[in-house]
C-alpha cells in the first residue's frame, strides 16, 4: 500500500498520497509556470507559491471518505485558506516532495526521451553498449559497463 500522510485540519482528517495523473494535471493547472530554484528552502517555496498555497494544498489533500476525482478544488481551496496554520502547511509541503520524488521522475521521463530519440534515429541501446575499443592505456574494452542504479526507500511516518 503506498505511503499515506494523516492530518487533523480545523477537525477534519486529510489524507495526502502519492500524486495520481489526475492530481497531476490539476496542479500543473494551478502552478502554471512557477519555476522552483535547483536550491531553495522550505520557507522559500512556501513564499513561491504565495497565494497559490491553498489550490496546491486542496490538490494534494484529499479529505477523509472522498475519493481525489470527486474534490471541488476550488471549494476546499477556500476552506482551507482559513483553516490550515502555516506550521501544516509546511509539513504538508516538505511531505509532498518525499510521496513525490519529482527529480527521479523528471530523470526518468528524460531517459525515456533518449531512449525514443535513438529508437527513432535508428540507434539502439544495445548497437552502442556492446561496441569493442581500446581504452586510452591500449587494452581492449567490451563496451560500456553498466550503471547501477540507486534504490529508493520510503519510510512512513506518523500523523502530523
Amino acid at each position: 500500500m503506498p505511503q499515506t500522510y494523516t492530518y487533523n485540519i480545523d477537525g477534519k482528517i486529510y489524507h495526502q498520497r502519492p500524486l495520481v495523473i489526475g492530481q497531476v494535471k490539476q496542479l500543473m493547472d494551478i502552478l502554471g509556470e512557477i519555476t522552483l530554484p535547483a536550491y531553495i528552502d522550505m520557507p522559500g517555496i512556501i513564499s513561491i507559491l504565495g497565494d497559490k498555497l491553498p489550490s496546491a494544498l486542496a490538490v494534494i489533500l484529499t479529505p477523509e471518505g472522498v475519493h481525489p476525482k470527486d474534490k471541488d478544488i476550488e471549494a476546499l481551496s477556500d476552506e482551507l485558506a482559513y483553516a490550515v496554520d502555516l506550521e501544516t502547511s509546511i509539513q504538508a509541503v516538505e511531505d509532498f516532495f518525499g510521496l513525490n520524488p519529482i527529480v527521479s521522475v523528471l530523470e526518468k521521463l528524460n531517459g525515456t526521451l533518449g531512449t525514443i530519440q535513438k529508437n527513432m534515429t535508428g540507434q539502439t541501446n544495445s548497437s552502442v553498449s556492446s561496441q569493442e575499443g581500446t581504452l586510452h592505456d591500449g587494452t581492449q574494452s567490451s563496451g560500456d559497463i553498466p550503471s547501477e542504479n540507486a534504490k529508493s526507500t520510503s519510510s512512513t511516518e506518523g500523523e502530523t
